[in-house]
This record gives C-alpha cells, sequence and structure tokens, in this order.
C-alpha cells in the first residue's frame, strides 16, 4: 500500500477508533452499578458489605506498619492517624461525611465523627466509639489498631442502609493535651461533645481491642485487683459494663449470646469497680448507658506494650467473624 494510502487510512480510522471507545465507555459507564445515581454524595451500591479478614488486616496493617506508634502523646502521629481515618471514612472511599472537632482548642488532637441519620426516630441516637491511640510502646496492632479496624468495618457495613434509629460512629485520642499541657481523656471530651441539642442518647457501645484469643488453659487472668472473675482459657469476648447498661442494652449481650462463634461473657460491675474503667464512668456519671465489647486487652494480650506487638498477633478471621455479630446486633438494636 501507497504511503499515501496508509496515511488515509489512518487519518479515518484512528479518530473513528477514538470514537467507538468513547460510546462503548459512556454504555459501560451507565450500566454498570458502579456508577448508579448516588444520594448525598455516597453510592447507593455500597451497604451491608461485610470486610473480610483481608480487608480488616488491610487496616491494621496501614496503622501498625506505615503510621507506625501511635500513642496520644506523640501529636505527629495522632493528627496523621485522625487524618487517615477520616479519609477512609469520607465520600471518596467508605461514603460519609465525617465531621472533625479539635479537642480542647489543639489542632494535633481530633475527635472524628460519621452520622447515619435514622428514618423513624432520628433523635434516637447509637453510639459505637473507639480509641485509635496505641500504648506507649509498641506498634499497637492490638490496642489501637484492632478496634479501629473494627469500627471501620461497621461504618462500611452501615452506609446507605435505612434504620429506625440514627448511629454515630466516633473515634478519638486516648488522651489529649489542654492549652496547659494537662493530659485529659479523650473519653470525656467525646461524652460531652457528642450529644446534639434535643437527641436522646439511647445506648453507648466502646469498642475495646479485639483481636487476641487462646484456647489454652491459663491463657486468661482474671483482674485480681478489682476482684473480677473471669474463665480461664482466653477464647471468649467480655461485654463489660454495670448493672442499668446491661439492663438497658440487654439486646447487645443477648445478640451476641445467639449468634457468636465464640463464647460472651458478661462482666457485671458494681459501682465501686466502674470507677477502675474511667471511660466508662464517664459516660455512666452522665446517664449513659455504656458497654465496653472487649478481648479484655493487656490483661489477656502477652505482648503488650512491646515490639513484639505485631500485626501478625492478631486474630483476623475471628476479627471478621466478631464484624458479623456486632453488624446483626447494632442493626437490631437501631430498628426494635
Amino acid at each position: 500500500m501507497k504511503q499515501s494510502n496508509v496515511i488515509k487510512v489512518c487519518l479515518v480510522a484512528v479518530p473513528l477508533g477514538i470514537t467507538l471507545i468513547g460510546v462503548f465507555s459512556l454504555i459501560y459507564s451507565f450500566t454498570t452499578p458502579a456508577s448508579k445515581s448516588r444520594e448525598g454524595g455516597r453510592s447507593v451500591l455500597n451497604k451491608n458489605v461485610l470486610s473480610t479478614a483481608e480487608e480488616l488486616s488491610s487496616w491494621a496493617k496501614r496503622q501498625t506498619n506505615d503510621i507506625g506508634p501511635r500513642p496520644w502523646s506523640n501529636s505527629d502521629k495522632t493528627r496523621v492517624t485522625a487524618k487517615w481515618i477520616e479519609s477512609e471514612l469520607s465520600e471518596e472511599n467508605i461514603g460519609y461525611r465525617p465531621k472533625i472537632t479539635f479537642l480542647g482548642d489543639n489542632k494535633n488532637y481530633r475527635m472524628i465523627e460519621a452520622d447515619l441519620p435514622g428514618e423513624k426516630s432520628p433523635n434516637e441516637v447509637l453510639l459505637v466509639i473507639s480509641s485509635f491511640s496505641s500504648p506507649d510502646l509498641g506498634l499497637g496492632a492490638h490496642t489501637g489498631a484492632s478496634q479501629t479496624s473494627i469500627l471501620l468495618g461497621l461504618a462500611r457495613y452501615f452506609v446507605n442502609t435505612e434504620n429506625s434509629r440514627s448511629l454515630r460512629f466516633v473515634a478519638f485520642p486516648s488522651s489529649y493535651s489542654n492549652v496547659d499541657g494537662k493530659q485529659i481523656l479523650g473519653s470525656s471530651y467525646v461524652c460531652k461533645k457528642s450529644k446534639r441539642t434535643s437527641e436522646k442518647i439511647i445506648g453507648v457501645i466502646e469498642i475495646g481491642s479485639l483481636g487476641y484469643f487462646s484456647d489454652a488453659e491459663n491463657s486468661q487472668p482474671s483482674w485480681v485487683k478489682n476482684n473480677i472473675q473471669l474463665p480461664s482459657k482466653g477464647n471468649f469476648v467480655a461485654m463489660i459494663g454495670d448493672e442499668f447498661s446491661h439492663q438497658s442494652l440487654g439486646s447487645i449481650f443477648s445478640g451476641f449470646s445467639k449468634t457468636s462463634k465464640l463464647p460472651v461473657h458478661k462482666v457485671l460491675l458494681s459501682n465501686n469497680q466502674l470507677g477502675a474503667f474511667s471511660g466508662l464512668s464517664l459516660f455512666r456519671a452522665d446517664g449513659y448507658p455504656i458497654i465496653r465489647i472487649s478481648d479484655t486487652g493487656k490483661l489477656r494480650y502477652p505482648f503488650h506494650g512491646k515490639e513484639t506487638d505485631t500485626h501478625d498477633k492478631i486474630d483476623y478471621h475471628k476479627m471478621a467473624e466478631l464484624l458479623k455479630v456486632f453488624s446483626s446486633v447494632i442493626a437490631a438494636e437501631l430498628n426494635p
């Protein structure tokens, strides 16, 4: 073929090919699920999605390996962690419009909130809260990363769902410094600021560390100091609260007991014992029922605050099982 003819063919074929690609791309974008209309900036498809063990692991690894140690005293890492959580919750990722509040006017310390308004009783709100700080030492794979990953998994599951009551996720540092440099518990700020005008907080679920389990005998110590007896095998999930909280949020314990593959142990705190759990006592002092769901944290976890507190110590498959139970139980609480 003569060179002039080749040029003529190219001049016709190339634009035609580009046009056809554009047409097919438009057809694909309008007919594939990922491009369906968005309501309030959120994809209408992304709901009731249970995060896998691999996805939970990825979130945890992002915290431990990429961000690194995140103790509250390290304001830079605390800020970076908060901004990462904000990004994960955002419309570009999970699908919320997070609200950011600076704790004590200190811009290094942030509380991140993600709201899912209820349809029938929007003023009745269930809070799901979690600290994202790691211990002073170690990578915080267990304390910090595990509960933050569960919180993100729950947020992902409930985005775009319709429920009778409202749901609010809150992530915060374990402590922060005020203008005088004094350490203040992050949960104290959450307790004061999470409630909006005219709202009724129907209950608070605090996610504790959840990722280490053992069937070995004597793998679970008791809280001897606080006279709290626990089973000897560290294979259970603890639901910790006082009598009022367990009565008010009784469906949480019963739901877990019926559906969890792991044993569930109710820890019923007396008024004296409640004082040993600062976060719980703060919410109870303001009249809110609160249950902490945890694997008992450093009481069970032998790597707490050590260099060996690494990403691979966590059982993400059991975390995924718990996430499924969590999602079912919270859905029931939102739709009585």
